[in-house]
């Protein structure tokens, strides 16, 4: 509800200066001389009755006729021109009693249009210029500080840890190609060498390096280091053309539609089994080596690591996908082998010793725990930001609207909205999402290998803490430049990465 005040719309220190028509002391007419004495008994007496009258606007107009009289109502003596109105329309501002309704809390230099512009003005400042201005601690700048500090560690943490996994990922599949790939070159292992194209180029040398590496998958749990162990049976896969017959004369039937057929050997059946020709016709399986594509051989293995790679201790059971392709898909007369190797952590079937938790271990939780409190709350703190923004927004808005019958435009509106911020809440819920996921990698509590999502979301989110940083460094006479060098640039730079 507002508050208004009915006072006579006559300022008796303003007429004064105005007294130029000499009224009451014999020089000019028009403007009244007023007696203070008698303004307060009601009875203004005007020294001429078709005297002019000086408005606000220093404009002349006459008075209106009649007795000459001032009792104080002015939406009745005075013309509609000075009242603020036009000729023609009555005056909406004017009481029943013939007084002028003022407001006292809108408009311009009322007291809700100043708190407005404090609000603004306060909004718009940066964390420095709050600080100097209040000497309050600007609790969201100390968090991303010491946020970026302590998340760097754990993504430290989470790539030592990471990288153990993946050493002994690749090892184990370098094993394999000693232990399935016949006459196997450790040159080979020497990344950049130059050692050929591991290939076959005769069908006698297939079947040999077939009968190899089923002999290998045989004697893997019994001939080799590491504690192997059959998870599958060996499957043995041909892809190649529906239809593909060449004759001497040239002449053929080719039907491109690619089709495949495989045959297992069981565990069962090692004891019956003699050479890879001998099976395959015993299981009446002929390769169409003119239509051939590729082959396959594929198989499982399961392997327990009694060292621990994390900071939960005990042992870590993985499995060991297989895959030995021969590949002809070029028809140039040679077939280039190669040996894929898909590793997965699965849940050991029991576990029999237990080792108590290390130092390092209850240090790494409770690392994870204080950067899961730290994103929260400044998750917490940026939301409750951005919602302030978003409130104050439609609070001028509304008044503008209000008061002025003006809106704000998109450009405007989107001043409001902090980006920033905005950039800050996505990392703290990558990093949140990370760190559970992280913890469940340690706990060994999944089967599925997380590995890869739980890198991304870590470094991710790690990129947008430091790259958040960036900000503050505005604020500082030194850097602004930098700042403003990097902003301007970020739109070529896109355009180029875009067209390029």
């Amino acid at each position: 509800m507002q508050s208004v005040t009915t006072q006579s719309r006559l300022n008796f220190s303003s007429l004064s200066p105005l007294a130029r028509c000499g009224c009451g002391t014999g020089t000019g007419t028009g403007l009244p001389s007023v007696n203070v004495s008698a303004a307060s008994s009601g009875q203004v007496s005007g020294c001429n009755q078709g005297g002019v009258f000086y408005d606000h606007l220093k404009t002349v107009g006459n008075l209106p006729a009649g007795s000459g009289s001032l009792t104080g109502s002015i939406c009745e003596d005075l013309p509609t021109s000075f009242l603020g109105g036009s000729v023609g329309y009555p005056n909406s501002r004017c009481s029943s009693a013939g007084y002028e309704l003022l407001d006292n809390n809108e408009g311009p230099g009322s007291v809700e249009e100043e708190e407005i512009k404090v609000k603004l003005k306060f909004f718009f400042l940066n964390p420095m210029d709050k600080y100097l201005l209040t000497r309050k601690i600007p609790w969201k700048l100390c968090l991303q500080i010491l946020k970026a500090v302590i998340v760097t560690a754990q993504l430290w943490a989470f790539a030592d840890y990471r990288y153990a996994h993946t050493s002994y990922y690749t090892n184990q599949a370098i094993t394999m190609d000693h232990l399935f790939i016949k006459d196997w070159d450790q040159a080979r292992e020497i990344q950049g060498a130059e050692t050929g194209k591991l290939a076959l180029y005769r069908q006698s040398d297939l079947y040999k390096f077939v009968d190899f590496a089923i002999s290998g998958w045989d004697s893997v749990e019994k001939n080799s280091f590491g504690p192997f162990f059959k998870n599958s049976s060996l499957g043995f896969c041909v892809e190649h053309y529906r239809a593909g017959n060449i004759t001497r004369d040239l002449l053929f039937s080719l039907d491109t539609q690619l089709v495949e057929h495989c045959i297992y050997l069981q565990k069962e059946q090692w004891t019956k089994f003699n050479t890879s020709q001998n099976w395959l016709r015993g299981e009446n399986f002929t390769v169409p080596w003119q239509a051939l594509e590729r082959l396959y051989l594929n198989f499982s293995l399961t392997s327990t690591s009694l060292r621990s790679f994390g900071p939960d201790p005990g042992p870590d059971c993985f499995k060991f996908m297989t895959l030995i392709t021969f590949d002809n898909t070029d028809h140039d007369g040679q077939i280039s082998i190669s040996l894929d190797v898909k590793s997965a952590r699965i849940q050991c079937s029991s576990q029999t010793a237990v080792t108590p938790r290390s130092t390092y271990s209850q240090l790494i939780m409770s690392h994870n725990i204080l950067v899961i409190i730290l994103c929260s709350s400044s998750l917490i703190l940026c939301l409750r930001s951005l919602l302030r923004a978003e409130l104050l927004k439609y609070e001028a808005e509304f008044f503008l609207e209000r008061n002025y019958g003006l809106s704000l435009t998109s450009s405007e509106k989107l001043e409001f909205l902090n980006l920033w911020y905005v950039a800050i809440s996505v990392n703290d819920c990558l990093i949140i999402a990370g760190s559970v996921i992280k913890r469940l990698l340690e706990l060994k509590t999944t089967g599925e290998d997380y590995w890869d999502m739980c890198s991304l979301m870590l470094g991710s989110g790690n990129f947008l803490v430091w790259f958040g940083l960036l900000r503050y460094l505005g604020f500082f006479k030194t850097y602004n430049v930098l700042i403003l060098t990097m902003k301007g640039a970020v739109p070529n730079v896109c355009r180029f990465m875009v067209c390029a």
